[in-house]
């Protein structure tokens, strides 16, 4: 066909991909990705606080459903919990935490694990995968 036939498909497909580009679904779409990635990135700074000021604590997994959600291929899944932690009696916590491969093992229904607890808001819990409760 030659140069003219290439350049006549090139500004062909250059049209269609001009009709079906939408610049204003683009720019929601990127607020979307931006607002998710600044929510990950509060809850991260809210577990490295409470990895600092919670009491430890142990919690027996009752519960454990996966979200269906990857993040840099870690499953981030919901677990039923019950607490106990300084002396009070056990009472039932939902989280939703991130499952490292190192701990699927420790991952069961009857497990227990190594949580931290916010001192002035019980019902928030950090689960410390991997260390001994």
């Amino acid at each position: 066909m030659g140069l003219f036939g290439d350049l006549r498909r090139l500004n062909q497909q250059a049209r269609a991909i001009d009709a079906t580009y939408d610049p204003a679904a683009q720019m929601r779409a990127g607020m979307a990705q931006m607002q998710q990635a600044q929510l990950s990135m509060q809850a991260q700074t809210a577990n490295l606080e409470l990895e600092q000021i919670g009491t430890p604590g142990a919690a027996t997994i009752l519960g454990l459903v996966d979200t269906g959600t990857r993040i840099n291929m870690v499953p981030l899944v919901r677990l039923n919990l019950l607490v106990e932690h300084a002396g009070k009696p056990p009472y039932p916590v939902t989280v939703e935490t991130m499952l490292p491969l190192h701990a699927s093992a420790q991952a069961g229904i009857g497990q227990r694990v190594s949580v931290k607890v916010d001192p002035s808001r019980a019902e928030r819990v950090l689960v410390r995968w991997g260390l001994p409760v």
